[in-house]
């Protein structure tokens, strides 16, 4: 059922070879997989950040705090987080603020540079997580569960793939109007 919602909100591949008939630069299978990629991306997103609302977090201060519990003894840099989340320092220091007005994480000096911030979580957003966590792990693997080790390898292998042509994707100037 969950799939047949998805296909109904993208172009089906006969439609899209119609449009091709106008737009002979179409390639109907790449449009379809990317159509798709895009749209489950989405829901995907959609759903994770519905899960963090009920846990009072946002997908951006969920992601700081998964970056500071790799290793929960280490201070991290604001640079550093912003550097792993492909996310501004301007963007990490709101998603800090708000970390630390909850209490999740302290900020202390660097003993190496007095100029510079370490991030910290604090025991309460160690404990949080501890909770929190193996209830993810289970909705992931739920939701991986469709899929044998050997399709999950191979759907990475191909995402990865993908994600190697990211700069031809973007690399094309718009048309100017």
């Amino acid at each position: 059922m969950q799939n047949d919602a998805l296909l109904n909100k993208i172009p089906r591949l006969d439609a899209i070879r119609k449009h091709a008939e106008r737009y002979p630069d179409i390639d109907p299978t790449a449009v379809e997989s990317f159509l798709t990629t895009v749209h489950f991306a989405q829901e995907l997103l959609h759903a994770t950040g519905g899960y963090l609302e009920r846990m009072n977090l946002s997908p951006g201060r969920f992601m700081v705090m998964m970056l500071l519990n790799k290793e929960p003894g280490r201070g991290v840099s604001p640079s550093e987080i912003a550097e792993c989340a492909g996310v501004t320092r301007a963007t990490v220091t709101g998603l800090v603020d708000g970390l630390a007005r909850d209490g999740f994480v302290d900020r202390e000096p660097d003993p190496k540079d007095r100029r510079a911030m370490l991030l910290r979580l604090t025991p309460k957003a160690q404990a949080f997580l501890k909770d929190m966590l193996p209830g993810h792990y289970r909705r992931i693997a739920r939701l991986m569960s469709c899929l044998t080790e050997s399709e999950r390898t191979r759907l990475r292998t191909l995402l990865m793939k993908i994600h190697g042509c990211l700069d031809a994707f973007t690399a094309e100037e718009a048309p100017s109007l």
